[in-house]
């Protein structure tokens, strides 16, 4: 998978996550199918919480991708049950679907419309792009800050760890997807300061303790 392709959805089935794989290219959309799923299951349970299939696409096809599913669903619509859950959520649960629409499907987006319509609640076009976009400058904003990883990155640079060479670098480097392909950094720039010192120091105090141990057995 090269590094052009980002996760656009993830599935604890395979069979769901090779369905929408396929979906995509039989409508001429580019994608991939990534099993990031533990190697090994301790429990010997097969417990398929630990499955973790990503269908990843190239951030411009986001939109198409979102279209796509949009136009498929809707041809699902006029075939729902009566008793499917979201018939009994409140509107303002069936608001926070339409906002939110990033973490329902999109059979679950239109439906929560076309239920709130017919309660007399309409929402136009204009007002779900603008939620869209309230909801993409949220997702933009920096995680919370990782205060016990950072402390303990530095306590781990001290001593030459590896590990806080390993810490300090995701620092400094992670990012996260919105719902529109763009990849923004996680954390605040104070953090990924603090994660670029800790690589620093820890890269140093890796070197000076090899250096270290050369000399005393040369």
């Amino acid at each position: 998978m090269t590094t052009d392709f980002v996760t656009f959805q993830r599935f604890n089935d395979k069979v769901a996550a090779m369905a929408l794989a396929e979906t995509f290219r039989e409508n001429g959309i580019e994608c991939g199918l990534e099993d990031v799923s533990e190697n090994f299951d301790v429990s010997f349970a097969n417990n398929e919480i630990n499955k973790d299939f990503r269908v990843k696409l190239k951030p411009v096809d986001f939109e198409r991708a979102d279209t796509l599913l949009l136009q498929l669903a809707e041809k699902d619509l006029t075939d729902i049950d009566p008793g499917y859950y979201i018939f009994d959520f409140s509107d303002e649960e069936l608001k926070e679907i339409v906002e939110k629409q990033d973490e329902w499907s999109s059979l679950d987006f239109l439906l929560a419309k076309k239920i709130l319509k017919e309660r007399g609640v309409e929402i136009n076009v204009g007002q779900i792009q603008t939620l869209k976009e309230k909801r993409l400058e949220a997702l933009a904003e920096p995680e919370e800050s990782p205060k016990v990883l950072i402390i303990a990155g530095y306590i781990l640079a001290v001593v030459g760890g590896l590990i806080a060479i390993i810490i300090g670098a995701y620092l400094r480097t992670h990012k996260k997807t919105l719902p529109n392909g763009e990849r923004v950094f996680g954390y605040a720039p104070a953090d990924r300061a603090h994660g670029e010192r800790i690589l620093i120091i820890g890269i140093l105090a890796l070197i000076l303790s090899f250096a270290y141990q050369f000399l005393k057995y040369t």
